[in-house]
């Protein structure tokens, strides 16, 4: 018997794999806005280090870096987890991040931490 589109089993399916592809969706978005920061692009990740430009708009320091060492979706929310460098300096960067059905930043929460050991 071939299972039809109204079935319960189809319904359940169907409902699994559009919340799958939601939280692929918002951690891609995160990647992207990762490797916008890396281009020197100012967004809600990069907003501790943004500085404002004789034009008015914000600006990063050169040679930012953020690695993402690990994000975890659920539903519409995404963490973060990332280490950033600038001029010698290193911070642990936690955020999580909602997004809207358009994929726009709603809420970004982050928590900042120095790095304070020394590189050998």
């Amino acid at each position: 018997m071939t299972p039809m589109l109204n079935e319960p089993l189809s319904g359940a399916l169907h409902e699994l794999l559009a919340a799958r592809s939601l939280r692929e969706r918002n951690r891609e978005l995160v990647l992207a806005l990762v490797a916008a920061g890396n281009r020197g692009e100012a967004n809600d990740l990069t907003r501790p280090w943004t500085g404002p430009a004789a034009t008015g708009a914000p600006t990063l320091p050169e040679g930012l870096r953020l690695t993402a060492e690990s994000v975890i979706a659920d539903n519409d929310a995404v963490a973060l987890r990332a280490t950033a460098r600038a001029h010698g300096a290193a911070w642990s960067l936690v955020a999580e991040l909602r997004f809207d059905a358009a994929g726009r930043v709603e809420q970004c929460h982050r928590l900042l931490v120095p790095d304070t050991t020394k590189a050998a």
